[in-house]
Order: C-alpha cells, then sequence, then structure tokens
C-alpha cells in the first residue's frame, strides 16, 4: 500500500451529479492507487440517502470511504439561546467526527497529503490538520465560492483563512487564480497552481447521432443546437432560447434540446412558450452517466452562453465545452468567469457576450450557415479536447500536492501526542464561528 496518499474530501461526489463531482471523480479514477475519497451518503440539504452511493462505491475503481455526512444540514438558523447550543454541540459532534475519520485514514491508508474539495464548508480542516505531523493540506477552488456575493461574509474570510493554513491551493482557471490572488494578497507566499479542468477521452469521442435518440426526440434530418448543463440562470439557457428564435425564423427545421435539470427549468419551459417554441426547445431532463455521451453526439452545435450573475456568482471553467468538443461539436460559450480558458474564441468555438441575445443568435447563425467556419471549428475543438485528458491533469495534482508537506516522515507517536490538542481545537472552532469567522449553518 502506498504511504503517500492523498486523501480527497468532497460532499458532491457520484452518484451526485455536477461540475466538481466529475472533477473528483476523474481525478481518482486517473490515480485509483494515489487518491481516496471521503464523500457523504447523505444529502447535505435534506439529509436523504443519496440514491446508488452502495453501487458506486463498489463498482469504483478508486477506495471510497463514507460518513452520513460532512458538512452541516443547510437548513435555518435554529431559533432561541437552547436550540441554538444544540444545534452548535450536534455541530461538534460532526466535526469530530469527520476529524476521527481522516485521522483514522492518516494513520491506517498511508495519507499524507489532505486535499479540501468544499472550500467554506470545510476549510476548518486546514487550521486543525496544520498539527498533524507528517500530513500537509490543500484546497481545491473552482472560483465561484470566492466571486459569489456573501452577506454573512461579504470579505470572504472563511475562504481566505483556508487558503492561508493550507499547504497548496489547487485552482481550475486563469479566471480563478486571479481571483484567489486578489483574495489572498501579494504577502501570500505558499503555492497556488492551475491545473485547468480536463475530459475523459474514453468516455466522450465523436460518432455518429445515435438513432435511437433521434427517433425518441424527432430529429430526423435536423440541425439541431444542444446545451448539456445544470439548469440555473448563470448557464445563459434562457437568453440562448430567446437566441434561437431568431434562428428558428430562418431555419425552421432546426431544434435545440436541453439536458439537464435544476431550478431554472420552469422558468426556461415558460421563455420558450413565450417565444412560440414549444415544438422547437425539446427538454430531455436528466439523463443516465451512460447516455451522457450520446445525447452530446445527438447535437450539431453546443450553446451555453454562460454570464455573471449581479451577485458575482459565475461559470469557474466549463467542463461541458471540452466534453462537447471530444464528441465533435464547436461550441458557443459566455465570456464571463473562466469559460475562456475552456473555449479559445475562433479555435474550438465562438466566444460572445452572453448578456446580448442578438450576439448569441449570430453566433449560432455563423455555425448553422457557414460550413467553412464550423470544420474549422469542429477540428481545433477535437484538436483541443484530444489535448485535456485526465490522465495528465491526475499527473499534475498529484506533482503539486506531494511537494507540500511539511514534514517528511510520518511519526504514529507523533500523532498520538496531538490528538488532545485537536480536540480542544474543535470548540475553539465553533467559537470563532460564533463571531462569523466560519461557515454559517445556512451557507
Amino acid at each position: 500500500m502506498p504511504n503517500n496518499r492523498v486523501l480527497l474530501i468532497a460532499s458532491n461526489f457520484p452518484p451526485v451529479l455536477g461540475g466538481s463531482a466529475s472533477v473528483y471523480m476523474n481525478l481518482a479514477s486517473c490515480a485509483p492507487d494515489d487518491i481516496l475519497i471521503l464523500a457523504p451518503s447523505h444529502n447535505y440539504l435534506d439529509d436523504t440517502p443519496i440514491d446508488g452511493w452502495r453501487e458506486h462505491d463498489r463498482q469504483a475503481p478508486y477506495h471510497v470511504s463514507r460518513l452520513p455526512l460532512l458538512r452541516t444540514l443547510m437548513t435555518p438558523r435554529p431559533p432561541g439561546a437552547a436550540a441554538r447550543i444544540g444545534f452548535l454541540l450536534a455541530d461538534l459532534a460532526l466535526r469530530a467526527r469527520v476529524l476521527a475519520r481522516v485521522l483514522g485514514l492518516v494513520a491506517f491508508r498511508g495519507v499524507r497529503t489532505v486535499c479540501i474539495g468544499e472550500l467554506l464548508a470545510m476549510g476548518w480542516l486546514a487550521r486543525l490538520l496544520q498539527f498533524v505531523p507528517g500530513v500537509s493540506t490543500a484546497v481545491y477552488v473552482h472560483g465561484e465560492e470566492i466571486t459569489t456575493a456573501d452577506s454573512y461574509d461579504p470579505r470572504h474570510l472563511r475562504a481566505r483563512q483556508a487558503m492561508q493554513h493550507s499547504d497548496v491551493t489547487i485552482v481550475v482557471s486563469s479566471f480563478t487564480l486571479e481571483a484567489v490572488r486578489a483574495l489572498l494578497g501579494p504577502e501570500h507566499r505558499k503555492p497556488v497552481v492551475m491545473i485547468q479542468n480536463g475530459v475523459n477521452t474514453h468516455v466522450f469521442r465523436a460518432a455518429g447521432k445515435p438513432e435511437r435518440l433521434v427517433a425518441r426526440h424527432g430529429l430526423e434530418g435536423r440541425f439541431t443546437f444542444l446545451s448539456v448543463c445544470r439548469l440555473v440562470e448563470k448557464k445563459g439557457i434562457d437568453n440562448a432560447i430567446r437566441a434561437f428564435r431568431g434562428v428558428a425564423a430562418v431555419h425552421p427545421e432546426a431544434r435545440f434540446v436541453v439536458v439537464g435539470w435544476g431550478e431554472f427549468e420552469a422558468r426556461l419551459r415558460e421563455i420558450a412558450a413565450e417565444e412560440g417554441l414549444d415544438e422547437r426547445v425539446i427538454f430531455a431532463g436528466r439523463v443516465a452517466d451512460e447516455d451522457l455521451a450520446d445525447y452530446y453526439r445527438l447535437g450539431d452545435v453546443f450553446v451555453m452562453p454562460n454570464r455573471r450573475m449581479p451577485d458575482g456568482d459565475t461559470e469557474g471553467f466549463g467542463l461541458v465545452f471540452l466534453e462537447a468538443n471530444r464528441c465533435g461539436l464547436p461550441v458557443v460559450a459566455g465570456r464571463d468567469g473562466g469559460s475562456t480558458d475552456a473555449v479559445q474564441d475562433g479555435l474550438n468555438g465562438l466566444v460572445v457576450d452572453g448578456h446580448s441575445v442578438p450576439a448569441i443568435a449570430t453566433a449560432m447563425r455563423a455555425l448553422a450557415e457557414d460550413p467553412a467556419l464550423y470544420d474549422r471549428l469542429r477540428d481545433g475543438g477535437l484538436k483541443r479536447s484530444a489535448e485535456a485528458g485526465w490522465e495528465g491533469k491526475a499527473r499534475a495534482f498529484l506533482e503539486a500536492l506531494r511537494p507540500a508537506g511539511r514534514t517528511p516522515r510520518f511519526n504514529m507517536t507523533a500523532l498520538a501526542l496531538s490528538l488532545p490538542l485537536l480536540v480542544l481545537a474543535l470548540p475553539y472552532l465553533l467559537l470563532l464561528r460564533l463571531n462569523g469567522a466560519a461557515h454559517p449553518p445556512d451557507a
């Protein structure tokens, strides 16, 4: 068993879907002997069991350790002093259980680096683990966690402190790198390493349109625009549908397939109806993992004109752009956030102002009407995505973490002696939380 393993801690991990969950799964899949996972078995939104987690863990090539929860439930703060104290005691017990599991993996599974994949809710671990001999820490930053306005912590002190107490910070894009540097300031001397997100080049690859899906959605002979994403406002699917109205007026045979689900879906359906596109915009909903690549192949052009929201929330990178490229689709992306790391305008797609419906429509029409442009961007996308395989990203990830260790040798005796200090530090962290320096229960 390796004695320098990385423990990657993530509340969002498969079978939960999402960009960060996909990142962590792919890293672990490419280095199963080097990376262990600590993830929850229950949803932190409502404490319900995550569907299919046992089946996922049995089939995974990497080791997954599960606790019911890794972070406090997202529930309103309890009213009254007694309820508040009870909540804090329960939170202390949860943190103690997480810490005990981490230390167990350090002691018995060869873990020497702990990478925290949820900066705000799990950053407290970085403070404690700095006192564990022979163990280094890292945080994985995607972007929105430090760019979205937070009324509870407007200066993002929680994020800054977690990064300051970690030995290395991993960021996924140039946009995130700039945001991290601005937050930490020029006096920060610990390494900040950019590892752009990748694509599974084995699962996602160009092929013909799947006949069963073409038939299911009535797409025979139709030029198809495609979106695959969580249906939230920042992804820009609302403006893409509005832009599609002008495209459909010129190309009535065209269709727009929207794959995904989320709280914005009802509004997107309303917009399609308002634009008179009920029959031309197809909401495919949530699709099985094994069908996702086929849904990409169903399209001719991928469209996700992401934009920055008023509260600062925006796209940290955009895994879906490379997945679409790998399946042979040129893409239309918004220029806000980190999407320009994934999409280079004129190389593997067109980058537009995601706030501008006319700009989005112009890009969509250009790819539908200009075969030379289409072929050039399609070829560029295939080349760009082929160079972004997860195998190389996993190697870069492990290389970035291994020099971070403060102590070259791990000592069980020193670990045992440090346990009382760690136990005493847990109530201290809760006191900091009461003063606003840690994540609130409804964060």
